[in-house]
């Protein structure tokens, strides 16, 4: 339930006026500066904000675990979230789920044939990297809305 309320509130979060402020300052900051947006406060906001939802994250991990294991501290955490996100799609509100099937799928299947999994991992992640440069979601709504340019143009 409060994993549908924070994906709830995100998308409105993103669909509303505050979500265009939020998108002109990570595009350019200057520009967002020019137009009047106070180019602070927004990334001020925004971080509380994903700060917030990060620790609802942290606190229902801790109560469907009972524990808050150590290795929850380690880099490679927060490695695996940056991967997950870029094999997805970084600027696509669905790219990060896609990313997260991947590379949850990928791990499950490489570690039955290897225990070298994190190499091979890496290779198929820089492999996805170079030819999926907006990740594999990203990269799937781009064809789309290529292939639908191309039928309208065709189209009498």
């Amino acid at each position: 339930m409060f994993v549908g309320l924070a994906l709830w509130f995100v998308s409105r979060l993103l669909n509303s006026p505050f979500g265009a402020v939020m998108e002109a300052v990570r595009e350019n900051e200057t520009r967002a500066a020019a137009c009047g947006f106070s180019v602070a406060k927004t990334k001020v906001l925004v971080f509380v904000l994903s700060a917030g939802i990060c620790g609802l994250a942290g606190g229902l991990r801790a109560l469907h675990l009972s524990i808050v294991p150590i290795d929850s501290l380690h880099y490679l955490q927060s490695g695996q979230a940056v991967m997950m996100c870029l094999l997805g799609g970084m600027g696509t509100f669905f790219g990060p789920f896609v990313g997260a099937g991947i590379y949850l799928f990928l791990e499950d299947a490489v570690t039955n044939l290897t225990a070298h999994w994190m190499g091979v991992v890496g290779i198929i992640f820089m492999i996805c990297v170079i030819f999926f440069p907006k990740g594999v979601w990203g990269s799937a709504l781009a064809w789309i809305d290529a292939r639908r340019a191309m039928s309208h143009r065709t189209s009498p």
